[in-house]
């Protein structure tokens, strides 16, 4: 060991002392921001998805970062809150119009009917050799038919009524996103080259994983909008087909719920269908469940995974896993994250494979100067 070495000297104890006050202080300043942590996250992705568009407007706008960072903004605040308020008044009128249809239904003529079609196929003769009595038997049906029925006004009600009590929510959180997407338009490019001094990394590999996030974020929203819209025409088409009222709105709607996971267009053709078929429409809503499965949701599971695999070069495979382990793990972040992480780790084994296991240029060029040992004996020979 050497004697001059010592373990508690005055420069390591200042270099422990310094980075645990760091480490410290950031930890403080993570647990403020992560109550806005998605927000931040959700403003980055809008950022660097409209980021060409601000740069335009810098440009036509006289260089004037601050009118085009607003301008910018606006129009994030006008695309989200515009349909969502009309969806959202639609919805509201409709659902108010199906709660009162279904709360003054005859649901007790409703539930003979379907008790009467029941006793018409084979289930009596089962019930008999069951050893069962048909009269209790079609009691016990009905009251569970009616039950379940009326249920269905309540369970509206209580939907509609969350939905509007998270709209202040939803309002507070959309100032958060537009505050930072106005921020990170205008200051990005700063922000950005700070951050990248972080790295240790050479500036090339930098570069390399700043495109990839860039790309990969560009690519996941490309491939969301694109599949959202096909899916929407789709079942609007499917919709107008079965003769669905309002083809167009629930259409709309379809393209809305594409975005949000575990809802996507299910959410809209399996009720409709279900619909159909109480109104005994039983070609339209067997034909309408059956397109809406193989047509209408599988176009998302084919779709997409193929445009962002096109846009950001990763195998389609592990992609399709990757959004599902994200959707898992962060919710609808997770459409983004999953593949941007994924896309980040291959990054990274290129640039360990260039860093690490490739031999530097001088011993590549050193090897190919040396002369073979069998032509050199061929010349003493």
């Amino acid at each position: 060991m050497n004697p001059s070495f010592r373990l508690f000297s005055r420069n390591n104890l200042f270099a422990v002392a310094f980075f645990v006050i760091l480490v410290s202080l950031l930890w403080l300043v993570v647990s403020l921001l992560s109550p806005f942590l998605e927000d931040f996250l959700w403003a980055a992705i809008l950022s660097l998805t409209l980021y060409p568009l601000y740069k335009r407007l810098f440009r036509w706008l006289g260089h004037r970062e601050n009118l085009a960072s607003m301008v910018v903004t606006l129009f994030v605040v006008i695309a989200l809150v515009v349909p969502g308020f009309f969806l959202l008044l639609s919805i509201g009128q409709e659902a108010k119009r199906a709660y009162d249809d279904l709360s003054n239904a005859q649901w007790e003529q409703t539930s003979r009917r379907v008790v009467d079609k029941l006793r018409d196929t084979k289930l009596q003769e089962l019930l008999e050799k069951s050893g069962l009595q048909l009269e209790k038997t079609e009691e016990l049906l009905r009251r569970g038919l009616v039950a379940g029925i009326k249920s269905i006004p309540k369970m509206i009600g209580e939907k509609v009524t969350t939905i509007f009590k998270n709209l202040a929510l939803f309002t507070l959180h959309l100032l958060f996103i537009s505050v930072a997407v106005f921020f990170f338009l205008r200051d990005g490019s700063r922000y950005y080259h700070k951050l990248v001094e972080f790295f240790p990394l050479e500036h090339h590999h930098r570069e390399v994983a700043v495109q990839t996030v860039s790309k990969t974020v560009s690519a996941v929203l490309r491939g969301m909008v694109i599949t959202a819209l096909v899916q929407g025409f789709l079942a609007g088409a499917g919709f107008a087909v079965a003769g669905l009222p309002v083809p167009l709105l629930l259409g709309l709607l379809t393209f809305i719920n594409s975005f949000i996971p575990f809802l996507g267009a299910a959410s809209v053709w399996i009720p409709s269908a279900l619909w159909l078929l109480m109104q005994e429409h039983y070609v339209a809503g067997i034909g309408l469940a059956l397109y809406g499965a193989c047509i209408i949701s599988t176009v998302d599971n084919i779709l997409k995974p193929l445009i962002i695999g096109e846009g950001t070069k990763i195998p389609v495979f592990l992609l399709f896993f990757t959004i599902l382990g994200g959707l898992r793990i962060y919710g609808l972040l997770g459409i983004f994250l999953g593949p941007i992480i994924l896309a980040l780790g291959m990054a990274f084994l290129s640039i360990y494979r260039d860093v690490y296991l490739k031999p530097p240029l001088d011993d590549v060029i050193g090897e190919s100067l040396k002369p073979e040992s069998g032509t050199d004996q061929g010349r003493n020979d």
